[in-house]
């Protein structure tokens, strides 16, 4: 298996494979100057994406993408590149790599060394996935998504899970046409008071014009969906989204 989406799902991956095992993604968020982005890009297609189908093809990770926030926040002039990496334990290991195939190893030694640099910041999530539906889940990835930042009270994530997957999934699988898929993680690395942020939602979409479209229209809801809506926002509240591009993916 090559493909990856998340996807945040950030995954791709068959339905056998869903049901045979446990799934994780880990999310390595890094911020470079836009001044070194081109470069950047270049080296992750040139040398990390020949790197990461290695690890693919020795078995240490079933996939890899590589997206990029469209949406960022106010900002020095930087952009911020989301690297998904699937696996079926919640940590993962990396096979050394002192050479790529038909790269000197000085240039790979230097590949690395540029491509370090640029990085002004990085954090990043590891998630269990706990269901999804669309295209992604074969492994043909939507080229945008959204991911959804969820702070959710620890006291009810059971009542937050069966939620999302018994009552939201299937209704937008159903009814929701410009949605072409959507996944659930919960973060396993991350809590208390201060990274309340716990769980993940992800929508696909096919064009970054289908996402601003929908949120530009402005429908009128019912007193029955906002008391639905306000109670359900008293399980998790919503703290955060990006919008994200894809760009590579093993």
């Amino acid at each position: 298996m090559k493909k990856l989406l998340f996807t945040l799902c950030l995954i791709g991956l068959t339905n056998t494979l869903l049901a045979q095992s446990e799934l994780y993604v880990t999310l390595w968020y890094g911020q470079v100057k836009n001044a070194d982005v081109q470069e950047h890009l270049e080296l992750e297609k040139e040398f990390y994406s020949e790197m990461w189908q290695e690890q693919i093809d020795q078995g240490n990770i079933l996939g890899w993408d590589m997206w990029q926030i469209m949406n960022p926040d106010v900002n020095d002039m930087t952009t911020t590149f989301i690297y998904a990496t699937l696996h079926t334990t919640p940590t993962f290991n990396v096979s050394p790599m002192n050479s790529i195939s038909g790269k000197s190893d000085s240039d790979w030694r230097s590949a690395q060394e540029r491509q370090m640099s640029h990085y002004l910041k990085s954090y990043s999530l590891v998630t269990s996935v706990k269901g999804g539906y669309g295209p992604q889940m074969e492994g043909a990835a939507p080229p945008f998504a959204v991911v959804n930042y969820m702070a959710v009270d620890p006291y009810r994530f059971g009542d937050y899970e069966k939620a999302e997957l018994e009552t939201f999934m299937p209704m937008f699988k159903e009814s929701d046409t410009a949605r072409k898929g959507w996944g659930l993680h919960k973060i396993l690395n991350r809590g208390g008071s201060d990274e309340n942020v716990n769980y993940l939602t992800v929508d696909f979409y096919d064009s970054m014009e289908t996402i601003l479209s929908l949120r530009d229209a402005t429908s009128q809801m019912s007193e029955e969906d906002i008391a639905m809506w306000r109670e359900f926002d008293d399980v998790r509240k919503l703290t955060n989204f990006h919008i994200i591009k894809l760009l590579m993916h093993r």
